[in-house]
């Protein structure tokens, strides 16, 4: 009983660090589209090039092939550079 005593806080600390690192914390990118009429900001940053003009993505799910503009900030105000004459295609 003594040892049980002893291994119940130690146990405590040890799964409270564990757990501490399965979280799945979502990284924010800070790129943002204009989605279904709101603002969805992007899990990855696709805009890779090296161009001025304006960045656009295709979502792989959206049977339409809508291109959507990327912008920095949430308001949809600041375009993203980065694109090429074609959207990216991205999954999300």
């Amino acid at each position: 009983m003594k040892k049980f005593k002893f291994l119940m806080p130690v146990m405590a600390f040890a799964m409270a660090i564990g757990l501490a690192f399965a979280t799945n914390a979502k990284k924010a990118t800070g790129l943002w589209v204009d989605r279904g009429g709101s603002a969805y900001e992007l899990q990855t940053d696709p805009c890779s090039s090296t161009e001025t003009t304006q960045c656009k993505v295709i979502f792989a799910d959206d049977p339409n092939a809508v291109e959507h503009p990327v912008f920095t900030d949430q308001s949809l105000q600041t375009p993203k550079e980065g694109g090429t004459g074609t959207a990216y295609v991205i999954e999300e």
